[in-house]
């Protein structure tokens, strides 16, 4: 049998009660900054990534190509083709200096 209502009612927590005025400004801006805060934290990184892993698709059909044409020309693609073929990406673009 199922002990009595009473001694069930013993183990749970009462929650407390949440009330949150809607009506103020400053309730919707918090809430629309957690939301907007999480959105970007989530959707950011998940870009990022699915631009790395076009970004390596596509560098990997760069490298078959150069292999195909230096086959059949003797010759490795030049800059510009693969220019052309792969548009730089802005971290292409930085200059790592060691400023010590």
């Amino acid at each position: 049998m199922h002990p009595p209502a009473t001694e069930r009612r013993a183990g749970l927590h009462v929650r407390a009660d949440l009330s949150i005025d809607w009506s103020s400004q400053e309730a919707i801006v918090g809430v629309a900054g957690a939301l907007l805060g999480v959105g970007l934290g989530v959707g950011v990184p998940i870009f990022y990534i699915s631009r790395d892993t076009a970004d390596e698709e596509k560098l990997s059909e760069l490298r078959e190509l150069n292999r195909k044409t230096f086959k059949e020309t003797g010759e490795y693609l030049t800059e510009d083709q693969i220019r052309e073929f792969r548009k730089p990406r802005w971290t292409d673009r930085r200059e790592f200096q060691d400023d010590d």
